[in-house]
């Protein structure tokens, strides 16, 4: 029989991270408590939802490359995390989503007024925590980052439904929505690493183009998966007014594709046969094959900028994660 976690980097690595992890989710937990109970009910629901905790891992992953022996990477892994869950708080609400990860999402049982207050609640409780460790390199990355993921969400709201977007602009909302975060988790585990800025700033441009990557592979899947797979419903991107890759280099190709999508953008919405006929469209120009070979661009170029020293088994893991990142299929 095969061994899933000797196969499976991410299984690997959160083995290889088992006690960090351990206290990372012991930090989320206290960092949860609070006299109003709705705070930490849906905050845990959230963050226990079954996400990967790939940022967080990905901040103690490095820190464990460059040999770190102290604890200022699990408060910080912690502050990553918050930033992330409070986003996706607001993105529920934002694309009026059902679903997280196969549950129903946090504004679908507490409504949308109490996500978007404890998404508000997670963010100053991440910066208080910056604020107790003290440095200010830390406290400056993370407003850049929170701001960046502003303005992402902006971007792509105002580029809902944009017909003519470029692959260009799709890969700007990404960096900017998605991978910017991942670059920080790497970042932070550089950082108190205490690692010149030249590898900081390496660890950190690994961490986007991991990012772009992962996301790029979530755009595919919505062409691709299943939805028990996905473990969400799958062709909702365009039902969002969202135009990723997949479905730029279709339309690229297709003017009756164009037509519909245009079609589609003035009803606000799918009907009829739409979901499926799109799919079937972009299935076959091959849109998401397409954005997966993006994906292992960005994961190929993510490997080039690791050590080319240093702890093998881990170096090796984290080239792995990259490769994962853009062949993963849930």
């Amino acid at each position: 029989m095969v061994n899933q976690t000797t196969d499976n980097p991410l299984l690997q690595a959160i083995a290889l991270c088992h006690d960090d992890m351990t206290k990372v989710n012991a930090c989320i937990h206290e960092n949860l408590k609070s006299d109003i109970m709705m705070i930490p009910a849906i905050g845990h629901y959230i963050v226990g939802s079954g996400g990967k905790r790939l940022r967080p891992l990905l901040c103690l992953l490095i820190a464990k490359l460059f040999s770190y022996s102290g604890e200022r990477h699990i408060p910080m892994s912690v502050v990553v995390e918050f930033i992330h869950t409070a986003s996706l708080l607001h993105d529920d609400v934002v694309d009026s989503s059902d679903l997280r990860r196969g549950n129903p999402s946090a504004n679908g049982v507490w409504g949308n007024q109490a996500s978007v207050l404890v998404g508000d609640y997670l963010f100053s409780r991440a910066f208080q925590m910056m604020v107790a460790d003290k440095d200010m390199a830390m406290l400056s990355l993370m407003s850049d980052v929170t701001n960046a993921l502003a303005e992402g969400e902006v971007l792509q709201l105002s580029r809902t439904f944009h017909l003519e977007m470029t692959e260009e602009e799709c890969l700007e909302v990404i960096e900017r929505k998605t991978a910017v975060l991942f670059a920080a988790a790497a970042e932070v585990g550089a950082h108190v690493s205490e690692q010149d800025q030249k590898t900081v700033r390496k660890m950190s441009e690994y961490g986007m183009c991991l990012g772009v990557a992962f996301q790029l592979m979530d755009d595919a899947l919505d062409y691709l998966a299943e939805a028990k797979e996905a473990g969400k419903p799958v062709g909702h991107d365009l039902e969002e007014g969202k135009i990723t890759l997949p479905l730029i280099h279709a339309m690229c190709q297709d003017e009756e594709l164009t037509l519909r999508v245009a079609a589609i953008s003035e009803r606000d919405g799918y009907e009829g046969d739409d979901r499926e006929w799109v799919r079937s469209k972009v299935h076959q120009h091959q849109g998401a094959e397409y954005a997966m070979s993006r994906a292992k661009d960005y994961a190929e170029r993510a490997k080039a900028l690791l050590p080319e020293s240093g702890d093998t088994t881990l170096l090796k893991l984290l080239k792995d994660l990259a490769d994962f990142s853009a062949q993963r299929m849930y």
